[in-house]
């Protein structure tokens, strides 16, 4: 089985657009996309409208969940008005309808953060401001009830394998987002030190399997100029360089 495997697109248009070409020439089995689909002050509506183009299983992450929460809401963040405003009762449904988790064929279990939370990072543990990585037994301490070898998982922006006793963790980076600090649970940075686009093809036979890493130029000061339009100067700085 051939995978693509796609997560944190965050309303990234134009990387999302070069990265389904690039999809379309590797041609794989299945395309599959671990959420945080549309929050961000980019273009949530052609980005939904580019993943319903194509046929692609896709499931909820955390800023999925927010926007369906709270797009009534009056006191959120202004970003998060600007998405819903932007988007309409048909994305809602779609994002609403969305699985928190999946599995895929018989060998393959797909979450966002870990199976029981979407804002949690399954691969990494914070220090310092900085992401160092989980010992296997918190990691299959997470995956305690997945019985599959091979999981997908997302919310960190940061590509990573980990095979721990039990299974193979894949997280394939970020589509839209290369970098960003954040103050939960406590402050760190996330920094991939670029501005391209990334995604995996995972291959998966019998008794091997093939993990590709695919980074990709596009156009990101497309992506930047628009985020410094809608008030997020940090979100432009990160999309140009990768950089907090």
């Amino acid at each position: 089985m051939r995978i693509a495997v796609l997560s944190d697109i965050h309303g990234n248009y134009w990387a999302l657009t070069k990265v389904l070409k690039d999809i379309e020439r590797r041609k794989p089995d299945i395309i599959i996309n671990l959420g945080d689909n549309l929050y961000g002050p980019l273009k949530p509506k052609q980005t939904y409208e580019m993943l319903k183009s194509y046929d692609i299983l896709s499931i909820s992450g955390n800023q999925d969940r927010n926007i369906v929460e709270n797009h009534a809401s009056e006191d959120v963040h202004y970003t998060l008005k600007y998405v819903v405003s932007d988007i309409n009762d048909e994305i809602l449904s779609w994002l609403g309808a969305l699985p928190k988790t999946k599995t895929v064929e018989s060998d393959v279990f797909i979450c966002h953060g870990t199976p029981a939370y979407d804002t949690t990072y399954m691969l990494e543990a914070l220090k310092d401001g900085f992401k160092t990585v989980n010992d296997d037994s918190v990691i299959d301490g997470y995956l305690k009830d997945v019985a599959q070898r091979f999981v997908f998982c997302g919310h960190s922006h940061t590509h990573r394998v980990v095979q721990t006793p039990k299974h193979v963790v894949i997280n394939p980076g970020s589509i839209g987002l290369p970098a960003y600090d954040d103050e939960h649970p406590i402050y760190h940075k996330t920094e991939s030190f670029n501005p391209f686009t990334q995604y995996n093809i995972v291959e998966i036979h019998s008794s091997e399997f093939i993990i590709d890493q695919i980074n990709l130029p596009y156009e990101h000061e497309k992506a930047a100029a628009c985020a410094s339009q809608n008030n997020r100067l940090d979100w432009a700085k990160w999309l140009m360089g990768g950089k907090v």
